[in-house]
């Protein structure tokens, strides 16, 4: 049996999940949520009949802390801890990594994220892409999927996958929308991880915001792809008109919120989209994609737009 488990994250509901799978090794957890949440996951276990220390295995996503900012308290009480090579470095010495969020959350990093501690090198364990875990009776396969970052893996067992941050965002009634974070945002990247999820033609699919994908999941990632393709061509046409990112921002915000709005969101649900996935990072990460990966794309004016499947803006794929 698959559960999710809310974090009740700064004390709302259903904005960040971690998701455990029963198995007979003991609960499986995918994702850990923030560490500021470990005692609230804690109190979700228990009305399972479970404890913290009986998770043996943390599959994350990736180690962004609203992801894997628990992992270490799962550590210490003895699981072991799954994650993309060019992640485990951070978890075992996770100073760059605090001071990167840092710059972006200043004086908030703990009343937001909690505590911050190293991993036992011993207690984690890489997994390469397609690499198998096997526990107990289910085989838990870890696929590389970048593009919201480049050390993101999803997993897929029998006909369900846990699609990370990767999969989108689709919250209470809301349309999937994608993370744009920064530094390593990568459209082309992402629409290939899409298609590897698609290939999977999982029955169901299981988002850490938030929770199992309502419907068909073909439609939900057919129109996450949409939006990401639809959301960099909207950067990439305010950088060719010379705007700077103070002036995007505010814009940015709007457009998501009607954009939200429209695909049915509440007014509730609209705050929580933000508290999930801040548009304002979305900024600084197109930004950056754009001059990085297609300079020339952002240098001249703009132009009309081709998608082809290549790619944004017709760009062929990296």
């Amino acid at each position: 049996m698959i559960h999710v488990l809310d974090t009740q994250h700064l004390g709302r509901p259903g904005i960040i999940a971690a998701t455990l799978l029963e198995t007979n090794d003991g609960p499986v957890l995918f994702d850990t949520g923030p560490e500021s949440t470990f005692d609230t996951i804690g109190s979700a276990l228990s009305k399972l009949g479970a404890e913290p220390a009986d998770i043996r295995h943390v599959f994350l996503s990736h180690i962004h802390f609203d992801h894997a900012g628990a992992a270490w308290r799962f550590a210490e009480l003895g699981a072991t801890i799954y994650v993309h090579p060019r992640g485990a470095p951070h978890l075992i010495d996770p100073a760059k990594l605090v001071a990167s969020a840092t710059r972006l959350y200043g004086d908030e990093m703990e009343r937001l994220w909690g505590k911050f501690s190293g991993i036992a090198p011993e207690r984690v364990r890489v997994l390469e892409n397609n690499e198998v875990v096997r526990v107990a009776s289910f085989e838990i396969r870890a696929i590389e999927t970048p593009g919201h970052a480049s050390h993101h893996h999803v997993y897929h067992w029998d006909d369900n996958v846990f699609g990370g941050d990767v999969a989108g965002v689709r919250l209470g009634g809301g349309p999937p929308a994608p993370p744009f974070v920064p530094p390593e945002l990568d459209i082309e990247v992402w629409r290939e991880s899409i298609a590897k999820i698609r290939a999977l033609d999982p029955a169901k699919l299981y988002l850490p915001h938030f929770g199992l994908v309502p419907g068909d999941t073909n439609a939900h990632l057919d129109a996450l792809e949409e939006r990401v393709i639809r959301w960099s061509l909207w950067f990439r046409e305010h950088l060719c008109a010379g705007e700077d990112e103070a002036k995007m921002k505010p814009q940015f915000a709007d457009y998501v919120v009607a954009e939200l709005r429209r695909g049915g969101a509440t007014e509730a649900e609209l705050a929580d989209y933000e508290q999930a996935d801040p548009s304002f990072m979305a900024v600084s990460a197109a930004t950056r994609y754009w001059r990085k990966h297609h300079p020339e794309e952002v240098e001249l004016p703009a132009r009309s737009v081709r998608i082809l499947p290549g790619g944004a803006g017709g760009t062929p794929p990296a």
